[in-house]
């Protein structure tokens, strides 16, 4: 496990690392949309672990002081965080997008393609790495709060099928995000929100798209996570029973 999370931090370091040091190495201008994405990619994981310690040491201060107020308000502070933590959770894997390479059209100075592969295929594992970091969290989360004495708890069919819906619904909103250019802001505008989805959707064409896309790309990242993380949470499993 650990070696995993050390991987994965490695490849964020990595990847940012290259697209910050390729102005300095070609003499082009650094692509700031790319750095933005990256640093949205980060922000639900470390939205996931303040959540969790935010709860834990609210829940433990209720405890103390014997205050079902404060216990109230640790559940509260649980589902918002939850609740934003879905909302960002897209951001993770929308760099997978990247690897179309529009950096490339606003370039003055030509950079070698070999570099932004690299590069460019490194920032997009990067961010399949931290969706699949993100859906792990997420189910120690589960263990830490129906049951943490056992593991029965994940291991049944609602379980997996929740995960796997996960996958989809961060999968449409990368959809969303990369052809509607959505972003999380845009729900605090829900009436422009909706016209802009039905205005889309009424599209056959895009709906097809819409469709193939978030289907593939839910499977993708699934496959992703079972090669990476579903190790780990399958030991827990057999060390359960």
């Amino acid at each position: 496990m650990s070696v995993i999370l050390i991987v994965t931090i490695l490849f964020n370091l990595f990847a940012i690392g290259t697209i910050v040091i390729r102005p300095r190495l070609f003499h082009t201008k650094l692509f700031k949309p790319m750095v933005h994405n990256f640093k949205l990619s980060l922000i639900p994981v470390v939205i996931l672990v303040g959540t969790i310690l935010t709860q834990l040491f609210i829940s433990w201060l209720g405890a103390v002081l014997q205050s079902n107020l404060v216990t109230s308000i640790s559940l509260a502070v649980l589902v918002i965080g939850l609740i934003a933590w879905f909302l960002f959770l897209p951001n993770s894997g929308y760099l997978i997008t990247e690897l179309n390479l529009t950096h490339r059209e606003v370039d003055k100075v030509e950079v070698p393609i070999w570099y932004d592969i690299i590069s460019v295929l490194s920032l997009a594992i990067s961010g399949v790495l931290n969706t699949a970091l993100n859906i792990l969290l997420l189910q120690f989360l589960v263990i830490i709060y129906i049951d943490p004495q056992t593991i029965n708890p994940i291991n049944t069919p609602l379980f997996w099928t929740l995960t796997g819906l996960i996958f989809l619904l961060l999968s449409f909103g990368i959809y969303l995000g990369r052809y509607i250019r959505f972003n999380t802001w845009d729900l605090l505008h829900p009436r422009t929100f909706v016209k802009k989805l039905v205005d889309h959707f009424s599209i056959s064409k895009n709906r097809r798209d819409g469709f193939l896309f978030t289907l593939l790309y839910g499977i993708f990242l699934a496959m992703f996570y079972a090669l990476t993380f579903l190790n780990p949470l399958l030991q827990l499993i057999r060390q359960g029973k």
